[in-house]
């Protein structure tokens, strides 16, 4: 394939990525995510990328999806972040080769592969051999093995800093200019840190203990079911109607994404855009149905814990751990004192 004939290719596949991710967006309920998505689009069809990208980071933080992921890496190509648009890309078309979207696949990779001779990248070398020296780039730690590499990096001001115990701090501005460049940075031997003189302290004098305090007398068990247990029992009321609602939402986007080009062939790209959202429709409604049944299980098993275990004389004292999203997983926990 000729060059111009790719480069025609990647066009049609960028109209098609950015008409599908449109239709999509207009078909369904209007949500927070879609409502930045679409302003930003605006902003990057009048040519205000500066305020569009903004936006299409709030956008896929709240939802993530493979068109804004698409419109996210080329607005920041139009800014000049040409390192982080072309990791973008890459990641966006493993997205696309996941979900067996080969077509969407083959544009993102091209769009990669286009911005690979306009990327700066930056070198550090360390010579001091310390195992406990960090070395940053701006608030980001570096590994070891990354020393003496070329890392691909966006133009811009980096602060270099290298700290070691005992030894003094290392830092060094470094501009990386527009367009493909390779800048390296020799981090030197740091020098050691000047002893802290450590000043005289007079003797405190030693006062008495206090005599210890005297026990309170036992108080009889209370009787009967506490505080505790009925907010362990909402809690599980909650847990459970939450699970149930979203067991409900997950059977009707699974189904109606069975319904709708089950098998992305010939199909057209608002029946494919609609697909692929309620599949992440369902897919979200299924966690949370997880979620809320496992908040009801722990709840219950709480709730019945603090009805038939004997009681302690101290006040009782329960929480529930609200669910925890944490590199794409979600949890729950219940815990009391009883």
């Amino acid at each position: 394939m000729t060059h111009a004939s790719r480069l025609a290719l990647t066009a049609i596949g960028l109209v098609a990525v950015l008409s599908s991710t449109s239709s999509a967006f207009a078909a369904d309920p209007p949500t927070p995510a879609r409502a930045l998505f679409k302003e930003a689009r605006e902003l990057a069809a009048q040519g205000d990328y500066q305020a569009a990208c903004p936006k299409f980071e709030q956008s896929l933080a709240l939802e993530a999806g493979l068109g804004t992921q698409f419109n996210l890496a080329d607005c920041w190509e139009h800014i000049g972040r040409i390192a982080s648009a072309q990791a973008l890309f890459v990641g966006a078309a493993a997205s696309a080769k996941a979900a067996g979207q080969s077509d969407r696949e083959q544009v993102l990779r091209d769009r990669a592969a286009a911005l690979e001779p306009r990327i700066s990248r930056l070198v550090i070398e360390v010579s001091d051999p310390d195992p406990k020296l960090v070395v940053k780039r701006g608030d980001l730690p570096l590994e070891s093995d990354s020393f003496g590499k070329a890392k691909a990096v966006d133009p811009g001001s980096y602060q270099i800093t290298a700290k070691a115990p005992g030894k003094k701090t290392w830092t060094k501005q470094v501009e990386v200019a527009p367009g493909a460049s390779i800048i390296t940075v020799e981090v030197p031997r740091l020098e050691a840190d000047a002893p802290a003189e450590v000043a005289a302290v007079a003797p405190v004098e030693k006062k008495p203990a206090p005599p210890p305090p005297k026990p309170l007398p036992k108080e009889q068990p209370s009787k009967g079911p506490g505080l505790g247990f009925y907010a362990m029992g909402g809690v599980a009321l909650g847990g459970l109607t939450l699970g149930t609602i979203m067991t409900v939402k997950y059977s009707n986007a699974n189904s109606d994404a069975k319904a709708t080009c089950p098998s992305n062939h010939d199909c057209t790209p608002d029946q494919i855009a609609y697909h692929d959202q309620r599949v992440e429709d369902a897919k979200t409604a299924r966690t949370w149905a997880y979620v809320g049944f496992g908040v009801g299980a722990l709840g219950l098993g709480a709730a019945a814990a603090l009805l038939f275990l004997p009681q302690s004389t101290e006040k009782e004292k329960a929480w529930v751990a609200t669910p925890v999203i944490a590199n794409g997983t979600y949890g729950a926990s219940v815990a009391g004192q009883f």
